[in-house]
């Protein structure tokens, strides 16, 4: 099982080292994990049905930074077709752990997020209004894993890139304020190491 948590991010990745009489420099690259859902919910007011989009998306780097965001917009369909706003909810906080099974299934922790309100006819987002969610996804067919190698020369100095990016569907169930809803999502992992050699 993969664990990224924001007080113990580890390197999955060994560092290279450059062979020869040659100056070497590693570091971790663009090494992250990725998170989607999204589920619509609807109901029915009268000629109209009123629907939100819940849309969730938490990120993990190997280099400490994380970050949970969600937002909730309200709209309603008429019986006609017309579409009106009603209201737009949306806030980030820090990924307090999100963890990667070892067959890719997605488990993000209860997050506290502050919620910041976009309403019809107001002309400023306003408020402050506390959100917890949580996810839990499994994988939705294959999973596909790409590996490109690059090679960039300044001057003196070579750099080797080597990138592995492991992508799958998702689908699963997102929980806000209590409420569980299906979702839909997506996962993408990116492990990325480098070699500097200078002459």
């Amino acid at each position: 099982m993969r664990r990224l948590a924001v007080a113990s991010l580890a390197l999955p990745f060994a560092l290279l080292l450059a062979v020869g009489p040659v100056a070497a420099d590693t570091g971790p690259g663009g090494s992250g994990t990725s998170f989607f859902s999204f589920s619509t919910t609807c109901s029915t007011s009268g000629a109209r049905q009123v629907c939100t989009d819940s849309n969730l998306n938490a990120f993990a780097s190997e280099g400490g930074d994380s970050e949970t965001c969600l937002d909730l917009f309200t709209y309603s369909v008429s019986s006609n077709g017309r579409f009106t706003f009603i209201s737009d909810q949306f806030g980030c906080a820090p990924t307090a752990s999100l963890t990667i099974g070892s067959d890719f299934s997605v488990t993000l922790g209860s997050t506290d997020i502050a919620m910041q309100t976009c309403a019809a006819h107001k002309r400023q987002c306003s408020g402050s209004t506390n959100s917890t969610v949580s996810a839990h996804d499994s994988v939705v067919g294959d999973v596909a894993k790409t590996t490109t190698r690059s090679t960039t020369v300044q001057g003196n100095c070579t750099t080797r890139t080597t990138t592995t990016e492991t992508s799958a569907e998702l689908a699963g169930t997102m929980t806000i304020n209590g409420t569980t809803v299906d979702e839909q999502g997506f996962l993408d992992i990116v492990d990325q190491s480098f070699t500097i050699r200078c002459k």
